[in-house]
């Protein structure tokens, strides 16, 4: 399969998991010997595929209309398969599946944990992230023993004793600010209940550790576009798992 180009968008007839069809769709080629499928599939805020990614040069691309590549979908794509080459990804798009695979394939995860911290109103503890230039919720980088950490690092930042509970985990595929790419992460979901807000985080903004805070409902956070555009799935995974 030398004559194909990592990034060609091809016509191929792919086949359906599980079953002995095949379907006429659009697939990436990732290397020469591996095709990654783009499942033409709209997602919504609550994504139920982590691995939808979306082409944004899909036009550039030579496909019909907007379009999500399916990267845990990668299959050896025999060469009878391939019908006609319709276009190539973007730079931008090309790097962001290319590191993702890599990731995919390696089982790597960039593992973080998240804390949902509520206070009796049901709002949301929530710190401005420079970096992100938008509100998040509190996390920390995954270690061993979690829960362990997660506990002295939110009794650190909020200048109290208090004990985490675990809720669940999920994956995402977000873009990393930091690094300009798309990544492949673990978020740890724990929460806190405070049924008492100290006097120094009971205003509408304050400041813990050096960091902006503030408590927001998930509505607020919800109407907040840029935050939203940043940050939908994680909102999304909170708001289904702590109700």
């Amino acid at each position: 399969m030398g004559k194909y180009r990592i990034g060609e968008v091809w016509w191929t007839q792919f086949p359906f998991e599980d079953i002995d069809e095949d379907k006429r769709r659009p697939a990436i080629v990732i290397d020469d010997n591996t095709i990654a499928v783009l499942a033409m599939m709209v997602t919504s805020v609550e994504k139920d595929n982590p691995y939808s990614i979306e082409i944004e040069d899909w036009d550039k691309a030579g496909l019909p209309k907007k379009s999500w590549a399916r990267i845990d979908r990668i299959i050896n794509m025999d060469e009878w398969r391939m019908e006609k080459k319709i276009g190539d990804l973007s730079e931008r798009d090309l790097n962001k599946f290319i590191q993702l695979v890599a990731e995919y394939i390696g089982e790597k995860y960039h593992e973080f944990s998240l804390v949902a911290i509520t206070n009796p109103e049901g709002k949301f503890m929530q710190i401005y992230d420079e970096r992100w230039k938008c509100w998040l919720f509190p996390y920390f980088r995954t270690v061993d023993p979690n829960k362990e950490n997660v506990d002295n690092s939110i009794s650190e930042l909020l200048k109290l004793d208090v004990v985490s509970s675990y809720v669940t985990y999920a994956i995402h595929c977000k873009y990393s600010v930091s690094d300009e790419v798309y990544k492949r992460y673990k978020h740890t979901l724990y929460k806190v209940s405070m049924d008492d807000i100290p006097e120094y985080m009971s205003s509408d903004s304050f400041i813990l550790n050096g960091k902006t805070c503030s408590w927001k409902s998930l509505e607020e956070l919800e109407n907040d576009s840029n935050t939203m555009d940043k940050n939908d799935d994680i909102i999304a995974f909170v708001k289904t798992r702590c109700k």
